[in-house]
């Protein structure tokens, strides 16, 4: 689907450490406005947190992206004044977090009109890639603190978590992988994956598994050099 961006200016660096206070806030801010059921649920995932307005996402839902400093406000239709007060409650929120933008799916013409109006820019909904994944054209970033990002032809593809396994996965085991696991305690490391908030495109599975396996590699060595230049070196 399509989506509206609008790019912030935080007032500071990423800060997860007032998540939890926001969240307190934020209930009270629905208490406020009478609605008295509702009380935000926070999961914490690899990357990101999913923050649930009420038990049954009563008022939608955010996804907070610590790798992409990003918030992403779900499930509203801003057709009555709680629910408009409401994104411009997260808005302050990101932009005291540090998010550089908030980013919301567009379903009709009036919540493109509403988010025009806060400033947000159009974004169309991505398209198929009808190639199969070029090697050469495959890079990995570092994000935010150990978060990566898997790109292809220089833009937005995928976002990396480095995790603890059980198992390494099947495959070539590089030295940049055995270093990193040596740094971090000896226990096997994986990724977990996700779309790129910012990928233009549609990818299927096969596409998603070659960008993880063309990546692989490069992803060990800027997790290695991540590690090296961190507080735990």
């Amino acid at each position: 689907m399509p989506w509206m961006e609008l790019i912030l200016a935080p007032q500071d660096n990423w800060n997860e450490e007032s998540l939890e206070d926001w969240t307190v806030a934020l209930a009270s801010f629905l208490l406020e406005k009478g609605e008295k059921k509702i009380k935000p649920q926070m999961n914490a995932l690899p990357g990101y947190y999913m923050v649930a307005l009420g038990e049954n996402e009563e008022l939608g839902e955010l996804v907070i992206s610590s790798a992409e400093r990003l918030v992403i406000l779900l499930g509203l239709s801003y057709e009555n004044s709680i629910e408009k007060e409401l994104a411009h409650f997260v808005t302050r929120f990101a932009r005291q977090m540090g998010a550089v933008a908030l980013r919301v799916p567009i379903l009709n013409a009036k919540e493109k009109t509403f988010w025009k109006q806060m400033g947000a820019n159009f974004y169309p909904d991505p398209t198929r890639l009808d190639e199969e994944i070029q090697r050469e054209q495959v890079g990995v970033e570092l994000l935010h603190q150990f978060s990566l990002q898997v790109t292809y032809k220089q833009k937005p593809a995928l976002c990396l978590e480095p995790i603890f396994c059980n198992a390494r996965a099947e495959g070539v085991v590089s030295l940049a992988q055995r270093r990193a696991e040596r740094s971090l305690g000896g226990q096997p490391i994986g990724f977990a994956s996700r779309i790129s908030a910012h990928c233009p495109w549609k990818l299927d599975r096969s596409q998603w598994n070659d960008l993880l396996s063309f990546s692989r590699l490069v992803s060990f060595e800027v997790l290695e050099q991540c590690i090296n230049n961190s507080e735990f070196s």
